[in-house]
């Protein structure tokens, strides 16, 4: 089989900011070279925003190293990840940080672009080589590769809250489940638990979290002095969070739901007919007048 090597960003170290790793990409055929060709273009427009998103700027800023990322078919996508890696899986990421993979002749069967598998796979890396040895738990790797790839659709959150089936993230810390509708739950799940990480501590809680748990050795320790707080709190927060937000949906689209509030819906109209029709007799009443019914004989 023919092998290409193309070192796209090593020709062009002005292009991007230092702390950017570079990217270098290996194929095996000709439509692998096309699609490693966008992605190339992809990294060189949208590598320094998400270096930034990842690991942050600034003179403290992690080094990075290069990332190898091999475009391959389904085929050999297979051969290498065939074990560590659901059926359905178009990505994967080395947990050294160094090497991610793509299978370019499955990316349109799962409904995402190669832009977004890419960038995924990068977010990974970039996570991996941020906090060294250090663990991170799965619903924040696959949280944040969402979110600062582009993943998130609101359909993706109607979806799943419809379901009323939202994990607890304190069962999405090692790996994702391989059945793929439970597994499109935890990774919506994750979604959700970092963009609320954002809302509540700042759009840099992510490097800030990466930082601190390079520096502590340890996710747990690293959380509490980025955000001040414990994860568990967070973790209760995030599903107290998904209950009172989205609650109302799940009450609505459940038959039970459904009844009480149609009830309730007739309840208030009957009531307030009630209403309405002894305002109407009490005007009478206070009118005082007699109201002379008139019978008009026919033909008079």
């Amino acid at each position: 089989m023919v092998r290409f090597l193309l070192i796209l960003l090593m020709l062009m170290p002005l292009v991007v900011a230092a702390e950017t790793p570079v990217v270098v990409f290996q194929v095996e055929t000709e439509s692998g070279r096309a699609v490693a060709e966008r992605c190339h273009e992809i990294w060189q427009a949208e590598g320094d925003d998400v270096t930034r998103a990842v690991l942050g700027e600034g003179p403290d800023v992690a080094r990075t190293d290069t990332v190898l990322c091999l475009v391959l078919d389904t085929a050999s996508f297979q051969r290498h990840f065939a074990g560590s890696l659901p059926d359905w899986g178009v990505g994967a990421a080395v947990p050294n940080g160094r090497v991610v993979a793509i299978d370019h002749t499955r990316i349109p069967a799962v409904g995402r672009g190669i832009r977004e598998v890419f960038l995924h796979e990068m977010v990974h890396a970039l996570l991996f080589q941020g906090t060294g040895d250090a663990w991170l738990p799965a619903w924040f790797h696959e949280g944040t590769a969402m979110l600062v790839s582009g993943e998130w659709r609101f359909s993706d959150t109607v979806s799943l809250i419809m379901e009323g089936q939202v994990p607890a993230l304190d069962t999405l810390q090692g790996r994702f489940p391989v059945a793929h509708t439970r597994a499109d739950r935890a990774y919506r799940t994750s979604l959700l638990a970092v963009s609320r990480l954002e809302k509540l501590y700042g759009r840099g809680v992510v490097p800030d979290l990466v930082a601190a748990t390079k520096k502590n050795g340890n996710f747990f320790e690293g959380f509490h002095e980025a955000t001040g707080e414990d994860l568990d709190v967070f973790q209760q927060d995030f599903a107290r969070a998904i209950h009172l937000r989205y609650g109302w949906m799940l009450f609505l689209t459940r038959w039970p739901g459904l009844f009480v509030l149609l009830a309730l819906v007739l309840a208030v109209g009957g009531i307030r007919k009630i209403i309405v029709t002894r305002r109407r007799l009490a005007d009478m009443e206070e009118d005082g007048e007699d109201h002379e019914i008139v019978i008009t004989p026919p033909n008079s």
